[in-house]
């Protein structure tokens, strides 16, 4: 087999890990300066900026020509990304063979490094995010059991913080796990563990009030990533521990021409299938068939994938009882499945085939990319003449207010957003501290003024806000 390569993103670099007989080796690589800022599984571009880097290391500094990667992702990486990461990976001729949350990683490490059993807690705290899961590990089996909180989150509190689903508090609350280990940023993990505390001594649901908090090192992701790299290579050393993970930590809808039909829950087991029965197929009114893929995160439905067929391949179907099914192998590669009741006919669509990467659209959206970066600085110049004006009365200085709102409310249309936060908490993928600041009335790390806003058009940033930052 192939040599087997773990990757995970973390600290502005990519960390990698290989297989000896019997352990497992780390090795950093910087990653490009324009994606540093960026999650980098959210677009193709960072994706392919990532690849690329580590496709010329593996080649040129470990003399590999063929290998396989295992990436480890945030727990919020839902079946978009996922399957984009596939589709990248595809189209630049590089396998990836697994992917793996940062819980599941921590999980596995635990398993190993401290011979845990039962169900345990595992939370893993960056900058930017806060992931909080539960496994069982027992018998050489580490189980997914319930992923809590995948998202941003408010250091002082975990009250403030959004859940995975309105369900997830509830589970979270009747928790029966004894030991919760977190890793991740030091600064961040002693945030959670505070907040933690704070939660568990003023809840009256929550079940495991003498829950132990542990924190471990982040290397326990690398490291766990590398033992199921070790399992993947046949190494006897590796072998012996078996995990079931989730396809996605949201629910999954298909929408065909128009018609909306729930089909997977965010607990479902890979590799896997679930499937839905309709008593007719939607005939479409356009040209072609449409079949969309969403995921339900929080209160949105995010598209994960859209699917075009002529009207002549699937005109069999038309009015007549289908199975929709959404099968998955261990490797989280989705297949969606139409087939007809009476068994007569069936038809499968690989979702990576038809994730488009539609060029024509990403030329446009990197010209419209590149004319905002100019048009920064005229925007700059009319937020200073607006923020330190001294008569708003002068007519001059309404024309200049009147201008500015005009500009902001294009790039909103645009889908671009602006990067501020003022009083919430300093985040380095988005926001560059250009002073710190004592100021006892806010929490630790807080932005207490931004000098310069920042912008971010589809997921990319075109530029940071410079802020100062308290405490």
């Amino acid at each position: 087999m192939k040599k087997v390569i773990g990757v995970h993103f973390w600290e502005r670099m990519a960390r990698l890990c290989f297989c000896d007989v019997d352990s497992v080796s780390v090795a950093e690589i910087n990653l490009p300066a324009d994606i540093r800022r960026l999650n980098i599984v959210a677009n193709d571009f960072s994706i392919k900026a990532a690849l690329e880097a580590i496709d010329t290391f593996v080649k040129e500094k470990m003399n590999l020509s063929e290998y396989s990667l295992v990436i480890g992702v945030s727990d919020d990486t839902g079946l978009k990304e996922t399957q984009l990461l596939y589709k990248c990976a595809k189209d630049m001729g590089i396998d990836i063979i697994r992917t793996v949350t940062e819980t599941m990683a921590m999980a596995y490490y635990s398993y190993v490094a401290y011979e845990l059993s039962g169900p345990v807690m595992m939370a893993f705290a960056s900058p930017a995010k806060l992931a909080v899961a539960q496994y069982y590990l027992d018998r050489g089996k580490v189980i997914t059991e319930d992923t809590f909180i995948a998202d941003r989150w408010n250091a002082s509190t975990i009250r403030k913080t959004d859940f995975l689903s309105s369900a997830s508090k509830r589970f979270f609350d009747s928790s029966d796990a004894e030991v919760m280990l977190c890793a991740g940023s030091s600064d961040k993990c002693m945030d959670f563990n505070v907040a933690v505390e704070h939660y568990v001594s003023t809840s009256n649901t929550f079940n495991g009030r003498n829950v132990k908090f542990k924190m471990i090192g982040d290397e326990s992701v690398i490291e766990g990533i590398g033992y199921i790299c070790g399992k993947l290579e046949g190494r006897e050393a590796f072998q012996g521990i078996d995990e079931e993970i989730t396809l996605t930590p949201y629910d999954v809808f298909v929408s065909v021409n128009g018609q909306m039909y729930p089909i997977m829950e965010m607990n479902t087991l890979v590799p896997g299938a679930e499937s839905i029965e309709v008593e007719s197929y939607p005939e479409s009114k356009k040209t072609d068939d449409e079949i969309l893929v969403f995921e339900k995160r929080g209160n949105m439905f995010v598209r994960a994938c859209r699917i075009t067929i002529p009207k002549e391949k699937m005109e069999y179907f038309y009015q007549k009882a289908c199975e929709f099914t959404l099968k998955s192998d261990e490797n989280r590669r989705i297949t969606f499945i139409v087939k007809n009741v009476m068994g007569e006919k069936e038809v499968d669509f690989k979702l990576i085939d038809y994730m488009t990467l539609e060029e024509e659209k990403e030329e446009k959206s990197e010209s419209i990319s590149d004319l905002i970066v100019k048009l920064i600085p005229i925007i700059d110049d009319l937020e200073y003449a607006v923020k330190y004006s001294k008569n708003d009365d002068n007519p001059y200085i309404q024309g200049i207010m009147k201008t500015y709102d005009k500009a902001m409310k294009i790039l909103e249309e645009n889908d671009v957003q602006v990067i501020t936060g003022i009083g919430k908490e300093f985040d380095y993928n988005y926001q560059t501290a250009v002073m710190h600041v004592d100021d006892e009335s806010l929490p630790y790390n807080t932005v207490k003024d931004v000098m310069q806003s920042g912008y971010v058009y589809k997921g990319k940033v075109l530029r940071p806000a410079s802020v100062v930052v308290a405490n």
